[in-house]
């Protein structure tokens, strides 16, 4: 075959691919016809699937991912979102929830707060959300310091934990659902205290002192 013929053979090709293309972006050869969402815990797959503006039959060639992905994101619980077409009919929804780290009880309901610190929605606390007490609850980098701390417990402490009260800035106290106390004293050395308050919930008494974590005192 001369090189005439291969180029012409070559650019053939190239043509029935470009026609091609151009016919599944103009004409809805591939329609969305289902919906597959993952990692959705407390939003239903209907409200992640009605926000994304994509219904059933649309040309899923023409689809903004990024558009739909940045109004799933609208969403309260939804921290992150990835939207994707899945050939021949399928559109992807990959959604990452956010935390409730805490949660503060206020006169229009519950306000969870995420792992930053930001409240975010008025829903039902989670079991393993921390209600946050005090004066200084509301505070935004009070709150960040907090759910920091809180992010920080390792599960079964976190667990045990009903409420942790913030009377002033840098004076944290834990209460427990078995009625037990742990005074925390500052947000700094959180990961050697949240090591401490591990430790003493599997000692005997009522009231605890791990502001210093390497002299824990009980009374």
């Amino acid at each position: 075959m001369t090189r005439k013929r291969i180029l012409a053979a070559i650019a053939a090709v190239v043509l029935v691919v470009v026609v091609a293309i151009g016919a599944v972006w103009a004409f809805p050869v591939f329609t969305v016809k289902g919906y597959e969402v993952t990692g959705n815990v407390h939003t239903s797959q209907e409200d992640i699937v009605s926000v994304t503006g994509v219904g059933q039959g649309q040309n899923l060639a023409r689809i903004d991912a990024g558009a739909a992905a940045a109004k799933v994101v609208t969403l309260p619980w939804v921290k992150s979102a990835t939207v994707s077409q899945q050939w021949p009919s399928t559109l992807g929804v990959e959604v990452v929830e956010r935390q409730a780290v805490l949660y503060s009880v206020e006169g229009d309901g519950d306000h969870l707060i995420d792992e930053a610190g930001l409240p975010f929605v008025i829903d039902v606390p989670p079991e393993e959300a921390v209600e946050v007490t005090g004066a200084e609850r509301q505070e935004p980098e009070v709150l960040k310091s907090v759910a920091s701390v809180v992010a920080q417990l390792p599960e079964p402490v976190r667990l045990a934990v009903a409420r942790v009260d913030v009377p002033a800035r840098h004076d944290l106290t834990f209460y427990l659902h078995d009625g037990r106390t742990v005074y925390w004293g500052s947000t700094e050395s959180a990961h050697d205290k949240a090591l401490a308050m591990e430790d003493v919930l599997g000692r005997e008494g009522q009231a605890w002192n791990v502001s210093n974590p390497s002299l824990v005192t009980v009374r």
